[in-house]
């Protein structure tokens, strides 16, 4: 079942992006024009485009040679002057603790392709980075968004923060003093989860230009514009999204999602039906969409996947891609170079209503 929406982001998020790979020469005005947008229209920070726009830009980027920890490079070097509506208003935050939890309420309207969760480890805080499709299991955008996070707080606090541990999925894309020189600390990799550990006490830290009044009033702004994006008023769309991140932790039943969303396993069941779908279709859409991008990884491997993706043996797995695609997963990963593009078509989101000219209300 194709979705119905397309996952969207503010504009701040891809000017940012794209005057990034710009100042390393690898990007430029007809990559925009390819996705039907100028430079003017961008500057709108507050417009939606699809969150895909982004991809557009890392793939040109990673075709004209850039070094493979560019996401890391790019994300230290975000931009007062492209900060979007979520991004100001945490930083007229009192302390630094406040502005992540606005970052957790708000972060759909910054990006709908990511969700922070935020869990406390004794002394430590851990800031667990979820990604849903199209980002879900992009390295890049996963080095890219934990190394902007960073640098971001630094910015709040002028503090230059260590964080205490640092977590990726994937395997290692760059060298270990790369990842040393911007996070302080060695990340480690394979883990469960990507992640950001700060002290308890970091988050006590004073957020630099704090201003409770300008708070409140683009607190009163986000809050609307959050209220405007279709998940708030689809089901559907929301147990898409939390079936993607417990696709981390394997919480991958009906009641477990019924539970994140505060309602009873028979009502979810009835909104869905409502909605013209069912949970188990929902479920199989998530994990065809990240089969497809996991196996396009050459570092991916098919056991590893089968339980990622909640199977309980990989001939489950095994049948079930073969069911969905009508071939197996590792003749998928053998030609995923030709077969790649078909079959991302697997899932084609409609473009935005004039997703240029869309300004958020």
């Amino acid at each position: 079942m194709p979705r119905l929406h397309t996952p969207s982001a503010t504009a701040s998020q891809l000017l940012d992006l794209y005057l990034s790979l710009q100042g390393f020469a690898l990007v430029g005005p007809d990559d925009l024009q390819e996705l039907g947008i100028e430079l003017e229209q961008l500057k709108n920070l507050e417009m939606r485009v699809p969150v895909h726009w982004a991809l557009h830009l890392w793939q040109r980027a990673l075709s004209r040679g850039a070094r493979p920890e560019i996401g890391l490079l790019v994300g230290q070097q975000r931009g007062l002057h492209t900060r979007g509506p979520v991004a100001h208003l945490a930083a007229h935050s009192a302390t630094l603790g406040e502005a992540i939890e606005l970052f957790r309420r708000f972060i759909p309207v910054m990006s709908e392709g990511e969700n922070l969760r935020v869990e406390s480890m004794g002394d430590r805080v851990r800031i667990h980075f979820l990604f849903n499709a199209p980002l879900l299991g992009h390295a890049i955008a996963s080095e890219h968004s934990l190394s902007s996070a960073l640098c971001w707080a630094r910015q709040l606090t002028h503090v230059r923060l260590l964080p205490q541990a640092v977590g990726f999925r994937h395997a290692p894309m760059a060298t270990p003093a790369i990842y040393r020189q911007v996070f302080g600390v060695q990340p480690r990799f394979a883990e469960r989860f990507d992640y950001l550990d700060l002290l308890e006490a970091d988050l006590q830290l004073p957020v630099q230009g704090a201003n409770a009044y300008l708070k409140a009033l683009m607190q009163q702004r986000v809050s609307a514009m959050q209220a405007q994006l279709p998940a708030q008023h689809s089901t559907r769309l929301q147990v898409l999204q939390l079936i993607e991140q417990s696709l981390l932790s394997g919480e991958l039943s009906a009641l477990s999602v019924a539970r994140r969303l505060g309602i009873s396993r028979q009502t979810l069941h009835r909104h869905l039906r409502e909605e013209d779908c069912c949970f188990s279709e929902l479920l199989s859409q998530v994990r065809r969409e990240h089969a497809v991008q996991r196996l396009q990884q050459p570092s991916c491997r098919v056991e590893a996947l089968s339980r990622e993706l909640g199977f309980s043996e990989p001939s489950a797995f095994y049948k079930a891609f073969k069911g969905w695609f009508g071939l197996s997963p590792k003749l998928y990963q053998q030609h995923g170079g030709v077969l790649g593009a078909e079959m991302q078509h697997i899932r084609v989101d409609p473009p935005l209503d004039d997703a240029h000219n869309r300004h958020a209300p």
